[in-house]
């Protein structure tokens, strides 16, 4: 294990060389390379799987047992994850597996979805008890997974699935080396299908050359060749004519670099790189910070607008990075709209108050296919001490000219405690998106030990069905909470027994839901309701979290067949949901207004909300 004293003096000397960022020299990052044997098999304890929630998010454990449950003394990080094209519901995700935290030696997990993140089926190793690392997964337009990973000879070796992670087939050698990364073209370009790889200076089994090509669907490779100014720590995407583009981290310097490649997708010619950039990220790459020691603040993402849209072809850049003594990592963004010729002023993505000294790290990127920029990050904002983090997130819809308010998507964990006899918690996390929101998967430390969580982001007017519901006055008859989700021939159903007038409500029914969004920007309520009589009134109320009481919204009078009512808010909607939970609350008053046949009794066919983030 890397002496722990070391590591906090590297941390330490990161703020202060950060204002002669362009004399400073990144340290070397330990390589991936095995030093350990495999942790001897012992009985393995179990506890039930973790879910974590924060307001509207549910985060779930993806590396847990074959029968779901936690593995007690393991240890997950650094995922990778992939998305079918047009299928969002089927998702795989690869990460570094620790069996036991005994020992460093890491192996190939992995895991797959087929109903967009609901239920997580997790395979055995891609190789049992032989070292990988440096995950990486990718797809084609067509949706063959790709799932690439590092030997400790420091070369990688491609699989392949067809059938969305289930099963996968080792392919062979794939050249490669440490920190490797990976991107295959999903466009119409000539270079359609072909698998983009680059890695770094060290752990390089080629002499320093760092960038291989296949053409035939990661089979073989290309010999690999140098790549001008040798950046590292960074990754790759297509542009929409099939042009590559890549980024990364001049060590020595150390600068960002944007390098492009026009001739890449023509397979008869070896590549060449007709353009690089040194641009700006307004600071450094950070490696050996407090949050994470022994590795990585975060790499450097690219990720290119494909939509078709008024931003097609729009670049863009991010990287966590240490800015000065009092920003000691912030997530920063830029962006070029000419193919890379020209790049944006640095743009802080994180938007709590600067010089706080707080940590916001393992900066993630991609792109919607509709144009939205997806960002991601851990964030300490909200500890002085820097020793817990958070997941937060936002977006923007303009190209990155604005972004939306930051979100807290996790309750807080200790990245720094379940360490596998290395002190990091993985050099990077991940993250897709699809039309209707984001897909993240994350290292945390909920139930004390390092494990894998997945996590949905809804963008857009998102609906929301409820969670719970009571009668605070009045008898349930028959239904479940099910039958409020849709309009169908299932009803729940109440009534009271007591004569109703007009000064009171003898059936009261209260409707709970959580938000995906704690601070929306709209926010409605619609209800599906009909009554044994045209003499019953309903009042529909939303629970407001400022002043602690119901606000009435629509009264109107049912009738024997459904009534549809939607109900629009408008101002702050955060007072509706609860900042803390997430939670919101409607009321439904019903009230005898006229004579009835008998009995009160009201059928409520659907209670429904639309969150717009």
């Amino acid at each position: 294990m890397k002496s722990i004293h070391l590591l906090a003096a590297l941390a330490l000397v990161v703020p202060a060389v950060a204002q002669t960022q362009k004399i400073r020299h990144l340290p070397d990052e330990p390589l991936e390379q095995g030093d350990m044997p495999p942790a001897p098999k012992v009985l393995q304890f179990t506890s039930p799987q973790m879910v974590a929630v924060q307001g509207g998010f549910t985060s779930v454990q993806i590396n847990v047992d074959g029968n779901g449950n936690n593995v007690l003394g393991d240890a997950a990080n650094e995922p990778s994850m992939t998305m079918h094209p047009s299928d969002r519901n089927k998702m795989a995700v690869g990460w570094r597996q620790f069996n036991s935290i005994s020992s460093n030696f890491r192996q190939g997990g992995n895991g797959y979805t087929v109903d967009g993140g609901a239920h997580w089926t997790v395979n055995p190793l891609l190789e049992n008890n032989v070292f990988r690392s440096d995950p990486v997964l990718v797809t084609t337009a067509e949706g063959v997974f790709h799932y690439n990973s590092l030997l400790e000879t420091f070369f990688t070796t491609e699989f392949r699935s067809n059938d969305f992670g289930d099963n996968w087939t080792k392919l062979g050698p794939a050249t490669g080396g440490d920190k490797q990364w990976l991107t295959i073209d999903q466009t119409n370009s000539t270079g359609k299908g072909f698998v983009y790889q680059y890695w770094s200076t060290a752990g390089n089994n080629y002499g320093g050359r760092q960038f291989s090509r296949s053409t035939d669907g990661g089979t073989t490779w290309m010999n690999p060749i140098n790549i001008p100014n040798q950046p590292i720590w960074g990754t790759l995407d297509v542009a929409p004519n099939g042009d590559l583009y890549l980024c990364g981290v001049d060590q020595g310097t150390p600068s960002f670099w944007f390098v492009r490649s026009q001739n890449a997708k023509n397979g008869s010619a070896t590549p060449t790189f007709n353009l690089t950039k040194n641009v700006s990220l307004g600071g450094d790459m950070i490696f050996g910070s407090v949050v994470n020691p022994g590795g990585l603040s975060g790499q450097c993402w690219i990720a290119v607008d494909r939509s078709g849209g008024a931003t097609n072809g729009f670049i863009y850049m991010l990287c966590s990075v240490v800015r000065n003594g009092s920003n000691p990592c912030d997530v920063m963004f830029i962006r070029s709209t000419d193919g890379g010729n020209t790049w944006s002023t640095p743009k802080r993505i994180n938007d709590d108050p600067q010089n706080q000294s707080r940590h916001h790290w393992f900066g993630t990127l991609s792109v919607a296919p509709n144009g939205r920029i997806d960002v991601c990050w851990l964030d300490s904002r909200n500890d002085p001490t820097n020793a817990t983090s958070q997941l937060y997130y936002c977006s923007s819809t303009d190209g990155g000219t604005t972004f939306a308010p930051n979100v807290q998507v996790s309750p807080a964990f200790n990245s720094t405690i379940g360490w596998p006899q290395q002190d990091k918690i993985g050099d990077y996390m991940a993250m897709t998106s699809d039309l209707g929101g984001a897909n993240i998967v994350y290292p945390a430390t909920f139930n004390g030990e390092q494990d894998i969580y997945f996590v949905r982001i809804p963008n857009g007017p998102q609906e929301v069905q409820p969670n719970a519901f009571t009668y605070v006055r009045g008898t349930k008859v028959s239904g479940q909470l099910s039958d409020l989700f849709t309009v169908d021939a299932n009803y729940l159903v109440g009534r009271t027994f007591v004569t109703a007038n007009a000064t009171e409500a003898p059936v009261q029914l209260a409707v709970t839901a959580l938000s995906p969004n704690q601070a929306p920007s709209d926010l409605s309520v619609k209800v599906v309701a009909k009554a044994n009589s045209g003499n019953v009134q309903q009042e529909v109320t939303l629970f407001n979290f400022q002043t602690q009481a119901y606000e009435s919204l629509d009264t109107r009078n049912l009738d024997t067949g459904d009534v549809t009512v939607s109900v629009g808010t408008s101002g702050d909607r955060s007072r509706y949901v609860d900042p803390s939970t997430g939670t919101m609350r409607v009321k439904l008053n019903y009230k005898a207004v006229g004579p009835l046949p008998s009995a009160l009794t009201v059928s409520d066919n659907q209670v429904l909300w639309t969150v717009t983030p």
